[in-house]
């Protein structure tokens, strides 16, 4: 059996690895369910139990999240294009995905104007079906970088702290 994909999703703000996702995308879409699919719910939900550990208290959580990132992967394949799994890469010899820095977009401020989509170069953020902007890829932001805060007017992107940076710095 070969090893599964690990990838990381953002669970109500809030990183989280899950194991098989890409194996679990891959089987869906090549069935045929669309993110439409009035079965599509329940699929996401056992098929990510297969090898994670969802807390009954947050599975809408995970299910949002879930819908939301299948209905982006089929989106994509729909179109012809390559869905792979990505490295990250390292931050100060960290794997990125354990360093918790990425915008947090507030769904309430937004206005979806896409001033971040238009500064950001490294394609953090999307526009989903509906026209609305989201964080498609937090971990492609780079660590330490807010220059998408600087221009969003209504103030809808939110960011940590950069003192919580020097926790990292401080261990190497």
């Amino acid at each position: 059996m070969s090893p599964l994909s690990y990838r990381m999703l953002q669970i109500a703000g809030a990183p989280a690895g899950l194991l098989g996702l890409e194996e679990l995308y891959v089987a869906l879409h090549d069935e045929g369910i669309s993110p439409d699919s009035s079965e599509i719910r329940l699929r996401l939900i056992a098929g990510v139990q297969q090898h994670n550990f969802i807390p009954k208290s947050a599975e809408a959580d995970y299910l949002n999240a879930l819908h939301s990132e299948y209905a982006r992967y089929h989106r994509l394949r729909q179109a012809g294009k390559a869905v792979v799994a990505r490295d990250y890469g390292k931050w100060r010899g960290y794997p990125r995905e354990q360093i918790p820095w990425f915008p947090t977009l507030s769904a309430a401020l937004c206005t979806h104007c896409g001033a971040c989509l238009e500064t950001c170069a490294r394609e953090v953020f999307e526009y989903d079906q509906d026209g609305k902007v989201f964080v498609a890829e937090p971990f492609l932001c780079m660590v330490g970088c807010c220059f998408c805060k600087s221009v969003c007017e209504p103030q809808a992107l939110l960011f940590p702290g950069q003192e919580m940076l020097n926790n990292y710095r401080e261990k190497i």
